[in-house]
């Protein structure tokens, strides 16, 4: 695992600057929809996130799945934190001694585990969509979208094919040009002496 990145009050310290890649992203950006397998209150919380980041420029459909995963996450950490309150951080549980008698053991209650696993996953998660407050500048803004009425950009094929057809049909109505004439070579003129 690499080096974690500096802060900008690091950089500000020792007088660096961050490398960043600030410019925009060549995917467009999109709005996914909520997957239908989700439960009502995650389909909330993922059109929650989904505005979060399309306020940022920073959502495509391709981050769809993420998001759902997160939802599902999300959840899943609601039930067991619900479960903690109701049965407490330590439990006691009955087990099977070596003789094969019951025997009550406290232990740590088995949906901390499931919380703990869904809260590294989730974070795990916000921090590749740029939601955390280390990675929100690192995630590059999408380009704008763009309409269907619109020209296409010069540097797509399409665009550079039409362009030079009309090239092609502007130089095919312009009349031909002449052969240039000849140069006059002025000390080849004489001048009679009279004048």
């Amino acid at each position: 695992m690499g080096r974690p990145a500096k802060d900008i009050f690091e950089h500000a310290l020792q007088g660096t600057t961050q490398r960043v890649n600030a410019g925009e992203s060549y995917v467009a950006g999109s709005l996914p929809k909520p997957p239908k397998f989700l439960s009502k209150e995650a389909r909330k919380k993922f059109k929650h996130l989904v505005r979060q980041l399309a306020e940022r420029r920073a959502v495509t459909q391709g981050d769809g799945d993420l998001i759902a995963i997160y939802c599902s996450q999300d959840e899943r950490w609601q039930q067991a934190l619900a479960k903690i309150r109701d049965e407490g951080a330590i439990r006691i549980y009955t087990r099977l001694s070596a003789k094969g008698e019951p025997v009550e053991v406290e232990k740590a209650n088995l949906n901390l585990t499931i919380a703990k696993d869904c809260e590294r996953a989730m974070v795990g998660i916000l921090t590749r969509l740029g939601l955390t407050p280390k990675d929100r500048e690192s995630v590059r803004p999408t380009s704008p979208v763009k309409s269907k009425n619109a020209p296409p950009h010069p540097d797509s094929c399409a665009g550079v094919g039409q362009e030079l057809e009309r090239l092609r049909v502007l130089q095919a109505a312009q009349p031909p040009e002449r052969e240039p004439e000849a140069e006059i070579d002025v000390n080849a003129i004489k001048i009679p002496e009279e004048l």
